[in-house]
């Protein structure tokens, strides 16, 4: 036990020797009795020292000096701060020095003429009357490169020039030189083996240049992307590659001429054949109604040896949808399965099952209109084929909604109606939005003529006459030697019935000079 307790008495006896040379070395380190500040012109000297932090006739080491900098820094209001010490005679004193950032009075756009304004400046995140930012500066320039180089303008060059303003002000000017558009002279396809480079291309939105004038080869970032996310692979999709992607997509720009390579590695995967199909959960319809919608064949065990298709298999789906929310079942919930696998004999297949959970069938509990401050209600519910009680039918709410956009008595479009569970969480209550719109028409005019004279038209027409989808027109067309009045009235519901009827009064009387012959006089 004593030989054990040696070597913890030589650790004690170095710490301790260790903490009492630090206490010594803090010791010698002398107090600070001044601080100064220079190159400050906007902030003073007492705003600068209170932030550096340093207290005077205080023991001040590196690394208060390290915390006072970075400190300084952090404000935003300098590019350069710098401390030095200095012996005032048998005193320390230390000199801050700072270079306080110019405030920025406002900043521009330049040259801007291909691309929006305003998707530029959206570009740059800069604030008027605050110390300039040189890093958000060089972020809002990288930026605006960054918004070309997406819009197929490699060539563009985004330049920035300070402008010094009076009172330490600074004003910013974004110059842009646009350049041309990058035009594709090729895409290039590798990885690819069962449809050519040609094949893939021409299902692309993004083309080479051709030797029309409209086949200009404009390079488009977003439609590159979705060609790659989208429509390659819903097309390779309908041919059974379902596991298709592009992995790599690399552009060779020559900034000389303005051309450009479109490089595309893609992986293919296998082409799927549909196998089995299953339909489960179904107790509204049998599954041989439901398989008829089937676009592989009738409900089999096995259909192997038809290719799978994915736009095919979804419109199926939306087909089954259709079916179950037009009788009522707008909880139904269809899931769609696939299973892939590999037959013994190497041949990949993909099994399908539609999984169908029907809920029960809801009813039109109530149906609202709401915003008609002009039309009366009835003219509204009148453009209905849907009705309260009856099972929800979604084709019968579509038609219904085009029926009262076709009144022409709303703003356009409608908004969409609003289809909400009634309270008993079962059914449904359905409200149309509507938006009135000035309906009636005035127009007049003047003219002359030759045996007519001077003459002039008014006319009138008001298609929702009361509010109640009548219709009145009114047409005066008068002169030296014609007075024709017309008035039209239409009721599409007289007396709120299924008749319809239409009025109309007119009377027209002409005078014409022919010639040697005389006048000739018509009513």
């Amino acid at each position: 036990m004593r030989y054990r307790l040696v070597p913890l008495l030589l650790v004690s006896c170095l710490l301790g020797a260790a903490h009492l040379a630090a206490q010594a070395q803090e010791a010698a380190v002398p107090p600070v009795d001044t601080i100064l500040v220079e190159g400050n012109v906007r902030l003073t000297t007492a705003q600068i020292i209170g932030t550096a932090g340093i207290v005077l006739h205080q023991p001040t080491n590196y690394r208060d000096i390290q915390r006072a900098v970075g400190a300084l820094f952090r404000t935003g209001q300098f590019d350069d701060v710098s401390v030095v010490q200095r012996d005032l005679e048998g005193h320390l004193g230390l000199l801050i020095r700072v270079k306080e950032r110019p405030v920025l009075q406002k900043w521009t756009v330049k040259g801007v003429e291909r691309l929006s304004e305003r998707a530029v400046r959206d570009r740059v995140r800069l604030t008027a009357g605050r110390p300039l930012d040189r890093a958000a500066v060089a972020r809002g320039r990288a930026g605006i490169d960054s918004l070309y180089r997406t819009q197929g303008y490699y060539a563009a060059k985004v330049t920035v020039t300070e402008i010094p303003e009076p009172a330490e002000q600074v004003r910013l000017v974004f110059a842009v030189e646009e350049g041309s558009r990058v035009a594709l002279s090729q895409i290039v396809v590798d990885g690819n083996t069962s449809f050519s480079d040609k094949q893939i291309v021409k299902h692309m939105a993004t083309h080479p240049e051709g030797f029309w004038w409209f086949q200009r080869g404009q390079y488009d970032d977003q439609k590159l992307d979705r060609d790659t996310r989208e429509r390659l692979p819903i097309w390779y999709a309908d041919h059974g590659y379902v596991d298709f992607q592009v992995t790599h997509d690399s552009l060779q720009v020559d900034t000389t001429t303005g051309k450009a390579v479109l490089a595309l590695t893609v992986d293919e995967g296998q082409a799927y054949k549909v196998g089995s199909f299953d339909i489960s959960g179904n107790r509204r319809f049998s599954t041989d109604e439901l398989s008829q919608f089937n676009p592989f064949g009738r409900l089999a065990k096995s259909t192997a040896g038809v290719p799978f298709s994915r736009t095919d298999w979804e419109a199926a789906t939306e087909k089954i949808r259709t079916l179950y929310s037009n009788n009522g079942y707008i909880y139904a919930r269809i899931e769609t399965e696939e299973t892939r696998r590999t037959t013994p004999e190497g041949t990949p297949l993909i099994d399908l099952r539609w999984r169908i959970r029907e809920e029960s069938p809801a009813t039109v509990n109530r149906i609202d209109i709401v915003g008609n401050d002009v039309t009366h209600e009835r003219v509204i519910r009148e453009a209905i084929v849907l009705l309260p009680g009856a099972l929800f039918n979604r084709d019968l709410l579509i038609r219904s909604y085009q029926n009262i956009a076709n009144l022409g008595f709303f703003q356009q479009p409608l908004a969409s109606p609003d289809v909400k569970p009634a309270a008993n969480n079962v059914d449904v209550d359905i409200t149309f939005r509507v938006e009135e719109r000035r309906t009636g028409n005035i127009n007049f005019g003047a003219s002359l003529g030759q045996g007519t004279g001077v003459g002039g038209f008014l006319g009138l027409e008001e298609p929702n006459l009361f509010g109640r989808g009548k219709r009145g027109k009114v047409q005066w067309q008068f002169g030296s030697n014609i007075n024709d009045f017309t008035l039209t009235y239409t009721d599409p519901a007289i007396r709120e019935s299924r008749i319809s009827g239409t009025v109309s009064l007119f009377d027209s009387r002409a005078r014409y000079t022919i010639g040697d012959l005389g006048q000739q006089k018509r009513t």
